[in-house]
Protein backbone atom coordinates (compact mmCIF):
# COMPACT_ATOMS: atom_id res chain seq x y z
CA UNK A 1 0.00 0.00 0.00
CA UNK A 2 1.71 3.09 -1.02
CA UNK A 3 0.95 6.21 0.81
CA UNK A 4 -0.81 8.00 -1.42
CA UNK A 5 -3.85 4.69 -0.73
CA UNK A 6 -3.19 4.98 2.95
CA UNK A 7 -6.12 7.02 5.08
CA UNK A 8 -4.03 10.21 6.06
CA UNK A 9 -6.08 12.58 8.36
CA UNK A 10 -7.36 15.88 6.50
CA UNK A 11 -5.82 18.71 9.19
CA UNK A 12 -9.18 20.78 8.10
CA UNK A 13 -11.48 17.92 9.48
CA UNK A 14 -9.37 17.54 12.70
CA UNK A 15 -9.81 21.28 13.34
CA UNK A 16 -13.18 21.53 12.47
CA UNK A 17 -13.85 18.32 14.62
CA UNK A 18 -11.53 19.99 17.99
CA UNK A 19 -13.84 23.26 17.11
CA UNK A 20 -17.12 21.30 17.96
CA UNK A 21 -15.86 19.52 20.75
CA UNK A 22 -14.92 22.82 22.33
CA UNK A 23 -18.32 23.64 21.68
CA UNK A 24 -20.19 20.21 23.82
CA UNK A 25 -17.04 20.14 26.05
CA UNK A 26 -18.09 23.91 27.43
CA UNK A 27 -21.73 23.80 26.90
CA UNK A 28 -21.07 20.52 29.26
CA UNK A 29 -19.13 22.38 32.05
CA UNK A 30 -21.97 24.84 32.04
CA UNK A 31 -24.71 22.60 32.76
CA UNK A 32 -22.71 20.92 35.55
CA UNK A 33 -22.51 24.33 36.86
CA UNK A 34 -26.10 25.24 36.65
CA UNK A 35 -26.55 21.94 37.92
CA UNK A 36 -24.89 21.98 40.60
CA UNK A 37 -25.93 25.92 41.12
CA UNK A 38 -29.70 24.87 41.21
CA UNK A 39 -28.72 21.43 43.75
CA UNK A 40 -26.62 23.92 46.11
CA UNK A 41 -29.60 26.72 46.35
CA UNK A 42 -31.77 23.92 47.56
CA UNK A 43 -29.05 22.09 49.85
CA UNK A 44 -27.26 25.24 51.45
CA UNK A 45 -29.70 27.96 51.32
CA UNK A 46 -33.24 25.52 51.96
CA UNK A 47 -34.87 27.92 49.49
CA UNK A 48 -36.59 27.04 45.92
CA UNK A 49 -35.16 28.66 42.58
CA UNK A 50 -37.81 31.23 42.23
CA UNK A 51 -36.46 32.57 45.50
CA UNK A 52 -33.08 32.36 44.78
CA UNK A 53 -33.76 34.89 41.97
CA UNK A 54 -35.51 36.85 43.59
CA UNK A 55 -32.86 37.30 46.59
CA UNK A 56 -30.32 37.90 43.16
CA UNK A 57 -32.66 40.56 41.56
CA UNK A 58 -32.57 42.67 45.06
CA UNK A 59 -28.71 41.96 45.40
CA UNK A 60 -28.76 43.00 41.81
CA UNK A 61 -30.17 46.06 42.56
CA UNK A 62 -27.64 47.07 45.85
CA UNK A 63 -24.58 45.97 43.59
CA UNK A 64 -26.13 48.83 40.81
CA UNK A 65 -26.29 51.19 43.00
CA UNK A 66 -22.88 50.23 44.97
CA UNK A 67 -21.03 50.51 41.81
CA UNK A 68 -22.09 53.97 40.63
CA UNK A 69 -20.45 55.04 44.02
CA UNK A 70 -17.40 53.06 42.45
CA UNK A 71 -16.88 49.36 42.10
CA UNK A 72 -15.62 47.17 44.80
CA UNK A 73 -13.35 43.93 44.43
CA UNK A 74 -14.27 40.48 45.98
CA UNK A 75 -12.52 42.02 49.98
CA UNK A 76 -14.82 45.30 49.79
CA UNK A 77 -18.05 43.68 48.31
CA UNK A 78 -17.55 41.68 51.10
CA UNK A 79 -17.31 43.99 53.68
CA UNK A 80 -20.35 46.15 52.30
CA UNK A 81 -22.15 42.70 53.09
CA UNK A 82 -20.97 42.33 56.26
CA UNK A 83 -21.56 45.56 57.51
CA UNK A 84 -25.49 45.90 58.90
CA UNK A 85 -25.37 49.23 58.49
CA UNK A 86 -25.20 49.06 54.49
CA UNK A 87 -27.81 47.06 54.14
CA UNK A 88 -31.02 48.98 55.24
CA UNK A 89 -30.78 51.71 53.13
CA UNK A 90 -34.12 53.37 51.90
CA UNK A 91 -32.70 54.36 48.22
CA UNK A 92 -31.27 50.35 47.57
CA UNK A 93 -35.05 48.84 47.94
CA UNK A 94 -37.34 47.38 45.13
CA UNK A 95 -41.07 46.65 45.42
CA UNK A 96 -43.11 43.60 44.82
CA UNK A 97 -44.85 44.88 41.27
CA UNK A 98 -41.13 45.72 39.99
CA UNK A 99 -39.41 42.12 41.08
CA UNK A 100 -42.49 40.59 39.78
CA UNK A 101 -42.33 42.47 36.72
CA UNK A 102 -38.84 41.77 35.58
CA UNK A 103 -38.69 37.88 36.54
CA UNK A 104 -41.93 37.91 34.71
CA UNK A 105 -43.60 35.84 37.98
CA UNK A 106 -47.11 36.63 39.56
CA UNK A 107 -47.60 39.44 42.30
CA UNK A 108 -48.40 37.03 44.52
CA UNK A 109 -45.94 34.54 43.81
CA UNK A 110 -43.39 36.91 44.35
CA UNK A 111 -45.22 38.59 47.49
CA UNK A 112 -45.30 35.22 49.42
CA UNK A 113 -41.37 34.25 48.54
CA UNK A 114 -40.27 37.66 49.61
CA UNK A 115 -42.50 36.96 53.23
CA UNK A 116 -40.51 34.14 53.46
CA UNK A 117 -37.41 35.41 52.42
CA UNK A 118 -38.14 37.74 55.09
CA UNK A 119 -38.93 35.20 57.30
CA UNK A 120 -35.56 34.17 57.03
CA UNK A 121 -33.72 37.27 57.34
CA UNK A 122 -32.36 37.20 53.61
CA UNK A 123 -34.40 40.14 52.98
CA UNK A 124 -35.87 43.00 54.55
CA UNK A 125 -39.59 43.85 53.55
CA UNK A 126 -41.51 46.53 54.68
CA UNK A 127 -43.99 49.15 53.30
CA UNK A 128 -40.95 50.99 51.69
CA UNK A 129 -39.85 48.12 49.39
CA UNK A 130 -37.49 44.99 49.36
CA UNK A 131 -33.88 45.10 50.70
CA UNK A 132 -31.05 43.03 51.74
CA UNK A 133 -32.05 41.33 55.51
CA UNK A 134 -29.10 40.77 58.11
CA UNK A 135 -28.64 37.17 57.10
CA UNK A 136 -27.49 37.92 53.65
CA UNK A 137 -24.09 38.51 54.90
CA UNK A 138 -24.02 34.56 55.54
CA UNK A 139 -24.95 34.05 51.83
CA UNK A 140 -22.44 36.08 51.08
CA UNK A 141 -19.34 34.65 53.03
CA UNK A 142 -20.69 30.77 52.62
CA UNK A 143 -22.38 30.59 49.35
CA UNK A 144 -21.23 33.08 47.12
CA UNK A 145 -17.52 32.58 47.92
CA UNK A 146 -18.48 28.86 46.85
CA UNK A 147 -20.20 29.94 43.99
CA UNK A 148 -17.04 32.15 42.77
CA UNK A 149 -14.66 29.35 42.97
CA UNK A 150 -17.00 27.10 41.00
CA UNK A 151 -17.02 29.82 38.37
CA UNK A 152 -13.43 29.90 38.26
CA UNK A 153 -12.92 26.55 37.95
CA UNK A 154 -15.47 26.86 34.82
CA UNK A 155 -13.52 29.20 33.17
CA UNK A 156 -10.60 27.50 33.83
CA UNK A 157 -12.21 24.16 32.17
CA UNK A 158 -13.39 26.52 29.26
CA UNK A 159 -10.14 27.88 28.82
CA UNK A 160 -7.99 24.57 28.59
CA UNK A 161 -10.95 22.83 26.61
CA UNK A 162 -10.77 25.98 24.01
CA UNK A 163 -14.51 26.82 24.51
CA UNK A 164 -13.36 29.96 26.31
CA UNK A 165 -11.81 30.86 23.20
CA UNK A 166 -14.49 29.65 21.04
CA UNK A 167 -17.04 31.50 23.53
CA UNK A 168 -15.15 34.96 23.12
CA UNK A 169 -14.83 34.54 19.55
CA UNK A 170 -18.35 33.73 18.62
CA UNK A 171 -20.34 35.62 16.17
CA UNK A 172 -24.22 37.00 16.32
CA UNK A 173 -26.01 35.09 13.59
Amino acid sequence: MSINEKKIVDFKVVTKANDSSAFSSGLYSWLMFLINLYSRVKKNLKIDFDSFIILQLVVSNYLYKTNKEGIKDYKETGELFNSDKNLFKENRKVNIVSVAEILNLPRETVRRKVMYLSKLKLLDYNKKGVGLGSEYKNVFNEFVYETTNNISSLIKKWNSDGSLNQLLNMKKK
